[in-house]
């Protein structure tokens, strides 16, 4: 099975918390089906002492999946909703499958955590038989497959009312946010926020000769016209140029600061889920 899925953010990851604080188990979400609200791949550390990191559904799963800490074996398989315990269905009507490893590899935490903070996609497998990394040359049906792509991160310009909005928006979320200067990867989303937009034309000129996944830049319809015939006489063609988003945001056209920040982050992160599929 291979999965790819995201993983929560930096401050409560719980691959950090377990590297943190060792003696706690990793709830893995390995199959969801009908409209449960996380992807496989979604993740949780807890401890025994009632301590959790991270979320994989209601609370009335995540207490029940604390409840078999004391399992034997080095992982607990459980089911809920359709083909699992009578008295905890699902609202959503589907049907979740969690592995819940016991004493995970601190190795195998290490190396994942190592690729998050280098903003590397990592590719593991996980038994979920036995709890260890799998083997490499010797498949096996339990082996689970998982992809983590780095979050999205934000390389935000502009000094206003609606790049302040949408920098406190992303530091709520807790989401990377790069300096002005640094070179955006292929997991960020670079966005321009100036009301004089001769100002913009350098960071949007950077941001095409990078990987990012997002480049947009506040502004009307002519406003958005304007920048495109600027950065065709620096030497971008129409395919550069059909990356820049503009008008920014789900709700465009839009005035307020706040909506404004609002709608452009929704914009984002949708595409970064169109991105990691």
């Amino acid at each position: 099975m291979s999965i790819s899925a995201p993983i929560a953010a930096v401050s409560d990851c719980p691959v950090k918390a377990l590297l943190r604080r060792p003696g706690g188990a990793l709830a893995l979400l390995t199959g969801a089906e009908g409209g449960f609200p996380r992807r496989p791949g979604a993740m949780m550390a807890l401890w025994a002492d009632g301590t959790r990191v991270g979320r994989l559904g209601a609370g009335c799963i995540d207490a029940d999946i604390a409840a078999h800490l004391d399992a034997p074996g080095p992982v607990t398989r459980l089911t809920y909703g359709r083909g699992g315990p009578v008295d905890l269905p699902l609202p959503c009507g589907g049907t979740v499958q969690i592995a819940l490893i016991h004493r995970p590899d601190p190795d195998w935490l290490g190396a994942i955590w190592d690729d998050r903070i280098r903003r590397r996609t990592g590719h593991w497998c996980l038994n979920l038989r036995t709890g260890a990394p799998c083997r490499a040359g010797q498949p096996d049906p339990d082996d689970f497959a998982l992809t983590l792509p780095p979050p999205p991160a934000f390389q935000i310009h502009g000094e206003g009312d609606e790049a302040q909005a949408l920098r406190t928006l992303v530091a709520a979320m807790d989401l990377p946010a790069l300096g002005q200067e640094a070179r955006p990867d292929a997991h960020t989303a670079v966005v321009t926020l100036f009301h004089d937009h001769d100002r913009e034309l350098p960071a949007l000129a950077r941001a095409l000769r990078s990987e990012a996944f997002y480049i947009g830049a506040l502004g009307s319809r002519r406003a958005q016209a304007a920048r495109l015939a600027a950065l065709s006489d620096q030497g971008f063609d129409e395919t550069v140029l059909a990356r820049v988003t503009g008008p920014i945001g789900v709700t465009a056209p839009a005035r307020d600061p706040r909506l404004i920040a609002a709608s452009a982050l929704t914009q984002i992160l949708a595409a970064h889920e169109a991105l990691i599929g």
